[in-house]
């Protein structure tokens, strides 16, 4: 393959990637057969390991890792379960349980911010500006990782939707979910599989795909 081609391709799945809600009742949902399952549960571990790949500039080292964001996967029947949990019990009326029910996994991914409360600032030896800088720092290599996520599970046909998660930023929910006191939820990743794709289900493309212009971008001459 020559440069030029693989470079049309990935200009081709960046452009491809789209939001799209999937949902469903909960009582409604198609269960993921265990073949499609085993198929693709493995594309989105490979994804999510490869997405890791995606540039940090300060390393976290909590557990010893670098990396200052995590994943927590959810497979179909543990989404299920979730979304359950959403409408049964914490009486959510937003749309999350619906789409955690059509989901064929859910990822969530968290990032890790070094200074998340004032008695962590207050301990600090770095200035307040230089530990501002840091958490923005964390943050934003956390959302690279998504989209570099996003666009391998693109490259897979699968649909997706990165939803800022709702009721599930908060710490009780985070609880349930087992996600450690200090992670800060920054993306609900809703997956459908290819194979899964029904046209039953209620569909929802993202409201922001059709308002791309390039005015944003400045030539800069010196």
């Amino acid at each position: 393959m020559s440069e030029s081609s693989f470079a049309d391709q990935v200009d081709r799945l960046v452009r491809r990637r789209k939001t799209e809600k999937v949902m469903c009742e909960l009582e409604d949902r198609t269960p993921v057969p265990e073949a499609v399952a085993s198929k693709n549960n493995e594309r989105v571990m490979r994804a999510l390991e490869t997405a890791g790949w995606a540039p940090f500039h300060f390393p976290r080292k909590v557990d010893r890792l670098a990396e200052p964001w995590r994943a927590h996967v959810l497979w179909h029947e543990s989404a299920h379960k979730l979304a359950f949990y959403l409408r049964d019990e914490l009486e959510v009326k937003s749309k999350l349980p619906l789409l955690a029910a059509a989901s064929s996994a859910l990822v969530l991914v968290t990032w890790l911010p070094e200074f998340y409360d004032e008695a962590q600032r207050e301990g600090s030896r770095l200035p307040r500006e230089t530990q501002i800088v840091r958490d923005e720092e964390h943050l934003a290599a956390a959302s690279a990782m998504v989209q570099s996520f996003l666009l391998l599970l693109t490259a897979h046909d699968m649909g997706t939707y990165w939803s800022s998660g709702g009721i599930l930023c908060e710490r009780e929910t985070l609880e349930h979910l087992g996600v450690p006191a200090g992670e800060q939820l920054l993306a609900a990743v809703f997956i459908e599989y290819p194979e899964m794709h029904d046209d039953s289900r209620v569909r929802k493309p993202g409201s922001q795909r059709n308002r791309r212009s390039e005015d944003w971008i400045r030539p800069v001459t010196l």
